[in-house]
């Protein structure tokens, strides 16, 4: 009997907050940097095999471009073609850079693959350039909305995988109205943001229903933060 892969790998929202579930830890003004840190040290509990972040979060990490769309992306999609870099024993860091903005010089990040998840709608060249670097590159469809198609891919590239989704907050809402969370794990830290406009956990652009979720485990960490895990109840 021929084995199968799995559909896609199994996905942990990991995030850290305040109170009110802002996302900002620059503007918690007294909360000592090892609550922060505690962050990091949860992550690792996991032994995950990676973790996905959107663009903007990965802009810390690399230099940026203008956007390497086709000139007629319509014309051109049909031709691009994924490319599956040298992973060895290094996890996975999964960016999804719809219009190509991010521009690496390595298929390293912070000692990780890097791959990037892109739109039909970016440049052949823009491909080549990446996958001359070895960088893994895979598609998401006309719009780099097709979250679903990409983790497929990544699972028939790399086999049964459990990536930490780290943010922001637009694509952990992007993955949740799409029902592609198992679970979730959040640290809330003691601060009251409050402040209109901040980013927070889940911050879907569209309309969208939310989701029961089941508490699966509470603990209090130093430093007054609290660690939630959640399972979330797929409709």
């Amino acid at each position: 009997m021929q084995a199968t892969t799995p559909q896609r790998p199994e996905i942990i929202c990991h995030m850290i907050s305040s109170l009110d579930g802002r996302l900002l830890p620059d503007r918690w003004q007294g909360l000592p940097e090892a609550a922060i840190d505690l962050y990091e040290e949860v992550a690792e509990k996991y032994k995950a095999d990676g973790w996905i972040v959107g663009r903007k979060t990965m802009e810390a990490y690399l230099p940026t471009g203008p956007a390497a769309l086709a000139p007629q992306p319509a014309a051109s999609s049909a031709t691009l073609t994924s490319y599956i870099g040298q992973r060895g024993n290094r996890p996975l860091c999964v960016c999804f850079d719809r219009t190509g903005v991010l521009r690496p010089q390595s298929d390293e990040v912070d000692g990780s693959h890097l791959v990037l998840v892109l739109s039909t709608g970016v440049s052949q060249d823009h491909v080549t350039a990446l996958a001359a670097k070895g960088i893994t590159v895979l598609f998401a469809g006309a719009d780099g909305d097709d979250i679903a198609a990409a983790l497929q891919s990544l699972a028939y590239a790399f086999g049964k995988q459990c990536l930490l989704l780290e943010g922001g907050g637009i694509l952990n809402g992007a993955f949740l109205a799409k029902g592609l969370i198992d679970e979730t794990s959040t640290l809330i830290v003691p601060y009251l943001d409050g402040q209109s406009g901040i980013p927070t956990i889940y911050d879907h652009q569209k309309e969208t229903q939310g989701q029961l979720v089941e508490l699966v485990g509470v603990e209090r960490l130093d430093h007054g933060v609290v660690w939630l895990r959640h399972h979330v109840k797929h409709r």
